[in-house]
């Protein structure tokens, strides 16, 4: 499994990247939709059977809404489910087998 850190300065770089790119992309909306562009791109021409790429598409969409779903309660002062030993981790993801 993988281990999924953001910290603040990766959010940064990344955002930069995008805006250095399309200087439009300061809006955060429109720098997701660039992101989700990317991941639907790299997984598309991944040289891996189309059910699995299906399948992996399918779960990182479950994934993206777990994270917003932390991020969320976080902003809203919840309890993160996220384990307490990882505070910056806030989720681990790797594809199911079928």
């Amino acid at each position: 499994m993988t281990e999924i850190v953001l910290k603040p300065e990766l959010l940064k770089g990344l955002q930069k990247v995008l805006v250095d790119y399309e200087p439009k992309n300061e809006d955060p909306i429109l720098a997701s939709q660039y992101l989700s562009a990317v991941v639907g791109s790299i997984v598309a021409t991944a040289e891996i059977p189309k059910k699995d790429k299906d399948d992996i598409l399918k779960q990182l969409i479950e994934f993206t809404q777990y994270v917003y779903d932390q991020q969320t309660s976080a902003l809203e002062g919840e309890a993160q489910k996220a384990p307490q030993n990882t505070e910056e981790a806030y989720g681990t993801w790797k594809p199911e087998s079928n």
